[in-house]
């Protein structure tokens, strides 16, 4: 929650010091570190359940064979996005490839720093998984201050994002425990791992798809300004996201192991679902009532003339948000195949601006919109064909 709070502060902190333009820029960049991020996030997971079951004499195999993969994947990936720069640079109207290029590195050690946070999660060291991302959220914060003052711009706000995630890397390392750094070791069977680890990677990349390929869309479709102002009502409009997330942290567990054991469910699910539209519809109310107030003291007089925009931003990111509970619910029951609907709607929605709906700031939230908007009737409609199912009490 507290790196949660500083990246917020970051957010505004770096909108209030570059302006729409650099900080649309800096979004873009945003957007393609959260695709990244995604293989990392979604097979955290995975890497704390195999380590936390694994006899006390194997886990230094399992880590060491988690660890291989992953940094096979994360030096594929980077090498792929060091080719793929040029491309994506000129698809973003980024004059500067560097900053794309410094997306490389970062994605290399964000990889490699996550395996070793899940493995210490699942050795239930968790000031190995808080610390870090505390370090990478201060760092970049700290350090994008510094260098935007000596006149660095948004390279310079890159820049520190790479060192605050090369120093949370260097702090993990120091703090792995020596019996996993050397020692015979057997092989270990990545087959399960992968097996576990992909629903979870494919309901990743549907739901970060969702709200990553407007802001990169709103770059390569509009001016400098307004994907600037289009990244800062992305940015309000995922409070509520972030706000409710934890809900479904502790919904998923909880569910999964009643599930498991053919207990009752009904009421956790409810009071998640309760919680989730209290706080959806309570920042709805502030965005409605008071948008000038909220982007004013959040970014500062240059994005005013978004504030009219900002209720329906909000009310996108609602509709993701209670999307994203329900989805996590079913898969919490083993409920993969809903899987295939966020990819769907992820699939939707850029052929939607592409083709249709991309000459205005509000043309592109309607695109979201309507995308979420279709991905909330299918969710709900295979959530009532399994009724009473899914809703055991």
């Amino acid at each position: 929650m507290a790196a949660n709070v500083v990246n917020y502060g970051y957010h505004v902190v770096m909108g209030r010091l570059l302006g729409p333009a650099d900080y649309g820029v800096l979004l873009s960049i945003f957007s393609l570190l959260y695709i990244v991020s995604i293989v990392p996030l979604s097979t955290s997971i995975s890497i704390v359940k195999f380590i936390s079951t694994a006899k006390d004499e194997d886990v230094g195999s399992v880590y060491d064979g988690i660890k291989k993969f992953i940094y096979k994947i994360a030096f594929i990936g980077s090498l792929l996005l060091l080719l793929l720069a040029y491309p994506i640079s000129t698809f973003l109207h980024i004059s500067n490839i560097l900053l794309v290029l410094m997306v490389s590195p970062v994605m290399f050690f964000s990889l490699v720093t996550l395996v070793d946070q899940a493995t210490l999660q699942g050795l239930m060291k968790f000031g190995g998984v808080v610390i870090p991302n505390m370090i990478s959220s201060v760092g970049k914060l700290g350090l994008g201050i510094l260098f935007i003052f000596l006149g660095w711009s948004v390279l310079g706000a890159t820049f520190a994002i790479f060192l605050s995630v090369f120093l949370a890397w260097i702090y993990v390392r120091s703090v792995i425990p020596v019996s996993l750094r050397g020692g015979v070791r057997v092989n270990f069977n990545l087959a399960p791992f992968i097996k576990f680890s992909l629903p979870a990677l494919l309901q990743a990349l549907a739901f970060t798809s969702l709200i990553t390929t407007d802001v990169l869309l709103a770059k390569h479709f509009l001016s400098d300004f307004d994907a600037g102002l289009y990244g800062s009502l992305a940015m309000l409009g995922k409070i509520i996201y972030f706000a409710a997330s934890p809900v479904v942290g502790v919904l998923f567990p909880i569910v999964s192991k009643r599930h498991s054991n053919k207990e009752n469910y009904r009421h956790i699910f409810l009071v998640a679902l309760f919680m989730t539209l209290g706080i959806s519809l309570g920042v709805l109310m502030i965005y409605l009532l008071m948008p000038g107030f909220v982007i004013r003291f959040s970014y500062g007089q240059k994005y005013l003339v978004a504030q009219n925009l900002l209720f329906l931003m909000g009310l996108t990111l609602s509709i993701y948000t209670l999307c994203y509970l329900l989805v996590n619910y079913l898969l919490s029951m083993n409920q993969v195949k809903v899987v295939v609907l966020p990819i769907l709607a992820a699939l939707f929605q850029p052929v939607l601006i592409f083709i249709f709906w991309h000459g205005s700031i509000f043309q592109i939230i309607m695109s979201s919109l309507f995308s979420m908007s279709i991905l909330l009737v299918l969710v709900i409609v295979f959530f009532k064909v399994g009724l009473p199912k899914y809703v055991k009490s």
